[in-house]
C-alpha cells in the first residue's frame, strides 16, 4: 500500500512542466461520454486537446439533462427563492446552493452556478498506478489518474484554461438560449486527480481570472490527504509562503472529501496510507486559509460514523451541519477496478456495490438520527452555505 505523501510529491515531477499542469483528455473516455450526454467535450483553444467538461450537478434544474436522465424537470421559473432553495437542498447535489452568498448569485440565476466547467489534474496520490489502485469507488479511469504523460492526456496553463472557458461559455450560453433557457456560466472547477499537488498553478489560474477582472467563481476538490504536503512544499521554496491562504482570497468553494470514519475505513477505501488524523489535519488547513469548505462523505463505517461525528464537532464548531454523504454508483472504471481486485483476492464487485449501498443507507440514518439529537434539524434541512465553521482547537 503506498504512502500517500510520498506518492503526491512522485507524481509533481509528471504533473507540472513549467506553468502548465497536466491534465486528463476526455476524449474516448467513459466519463467523457457520461457527461457529454448533456454538453458536448470542449477543447483547450490552445492545442485542440479535449480536456474540459461540464457536469450538471442538479439534473432537475436543467431542460436537457433533465430528459436526458429521465428526470422530471423542476422549472424555476415563476417559482419563490424559498421553493427554489427547498428543492435544490433535497438533491444529491447542493452546489449552486455553495455560492448563495455571492454577491452576484441569484435564484432566477441559480442555473448559472449548477454547471461547472471542470477541468481534471491528471493524478492522484491514493493512486499508485496500477489497474486496481486508487480509491475503489473512483469514476476515474485508470489512464487518467496515473500521472503519467502520453496518450489520454494533455498539458494546460493557466492562460489556456481561461480562454477556453471564456470561448466554451459563449458557444453553451448561445445553446441555451435558442431552447429559451438563458445561461451564463460562472464556475471553474478544478478536479482530480488531486489538485493540491498543483496549487502553484490552481493559483495562477485565479490570477489570470483576477487580472482579466472576470465574474467567475470556483471549486476546487481535494481528498484532504495533503495539508502537511502543502506545508513541507513551502517550507522548500517549492510553493510560495502562505500558498493555501493567497488562493483563499479568491471566490473558491472546496470539495472537502471525507474518505472514510476511522483510519481503517479510509486505507480500506483510498488503497492508500493516509489516517484520520491527516484529514481533519487537512480539513482546518483549509480552513484557517479562509475558505469555505463543504464536506462530503463517502462510505463511512457505520460502526464508527457517530463517533466520527462527535469528534468533528469537537474540533470544529458546526461540521457535522455541513456533512453530505455521497452515494456510490457502479460506473466502469470502479468495476473495473474492483474486478481487478478480485483477481488479487478481493470481494466480488457485486458484494462490494452491496456493502457500499447499505453504508449509505444506514449512513444517512445515523447523520440523520445525531443532527436531530445535537441539532435539532434534519439531514439536508440547513442550507450548508448558511452554516458557520470555527475551529475550536
Amino acid at each position: 500500500m503506498i504512502n500517500a505523501v510520498e506518492r503526491a510529491k512522485e507524481l509533481r515531477k509528471t504533473l507540472i512542466r513549467g506553468n502548465d499542469v497536466l491534465v486528463a483528455d476526455f476524449s474516448g473516455t467513459l466519463q467523457g461520454k457520461d457527461t457529454s450526454k448533456v454538453i458536448e467535450l470542449m477543447p483547450n483553444v490552445e492545442t485542440g486537446d479535449y480536456v474540459f467538461r461540464t457536469k450538471v450537478n442538479v439534473k432537475a434544474l436543467d431542460p436537457v439533462a433533465s430528459e436526458v436522465y429521465k428526470q422530471e424537470f423542476f422549472d424555476i421559473r415563476g417559482k419563490t427563492d424559498s421553493e427554489i432553495e427547498t428543492f435544490v437542498k433535497s438533491q444529491e447535489f447542493d452546489f449552486p446552493l455553495w455560492f448563495k452568498h455571492h454577491p452576484s448569485f441569484s435564484y432566477q440565476g441559480i442555473r448559472n452556478f449548477d454547471l461547472p466547467f471542470i477541468s481534471q489534474v491528471a493524478g492522484c496520490n491514493f493512486h499508485d498506478g496500477t489497474i486496481a489502485g486508487g480509491c475503489t469507488y473512483c469514476f476515474v479511469d485508470n489512464e487518467s489518474n496515473n500521472g503519467l504523460p502520453g496518450k489520454g492526456k494533455s498539458y494546460l496553463s493557466p492562460a489556456g484554461l481561461v480562454d477556453s472557458f471564456i470561448e466554451a461559455k459563449k458557444k453553451i450560453s448561445a445553446a441555451y438560449e435558442e431552447k429559451g433557457y438563458p445561461l451564463d456560466l460562472k464556475v471553474i472547477r478544478t478536479s482530480g486527480g488531486e489538485p493540491t499537488i498543483a496549487l502553484d498553478w490552481v493559483l495562477n489560474v485565479w490570477r489570470e481570472v483576477g487580472a482579466r477582472g472576470l465574474d467567475f467563481v470556483g471549486q476546487l476538490d481535494s481528498n484532504l490527504s495533503t495539508g502537511t504536503l502543502v506545508d513541507e512544499f513551502e517550507r522548500q521554496g517549492i510553493y510560495e509562503p502562505h500558498i493555501l491562504e493567497k488562493l483563499g482570497e479568491y471566490p473558491v468553494k472546496v470539495l472537502t472529501a471525507i474518505k472514510g470514519t476511522d483510519s481503517e475505513n479510509i486505507c480500506d477505501n483510498v488503497q492508500a496510507k493516509t489516517n484520520v488524523d491527516k484529514q481533519l489535519y487537512s480539513m482546518k488547513r483549509f480552513l484557517r486559509a479562509g475558505f469555505d469548505i463543504y464536506p462530503q462523505m463517502y462510505n463511512p463505517n457505520p460502526k464508527t460514523l457517530r463517533s466520527y461525528l462527535e469528534s468533528l464537532d469537537s474540533e470544529i464548531e458546526n461540521a457535522s451541519l455541513r456533512v453530505h454523504i455521497g452515494p456510490l454508483k457502479p460506473y466502469r472504471p470502479t468495476t473495473n477496478r474492483l474486478d481487478a481486485r478480485e483477481c488479487c483476492g478481493g470481494i466480488g464487485s457485486k458484494t462490494q456495490i452491496a456493502i457500499w449501498d447499505s453504508n449509505y443507507k444506514v449512513g444517512c440514518e445515523i447523520l440523520e438520527a445525531y443532527l436531530q439529537e445535537r441539532h435539532g434539524v434534519a439531514y439536508k434541512e440547513v442550507t450548508r452555505s448558511d452554516v458557520e465553521l470555527k475551529i475550536k482547537a
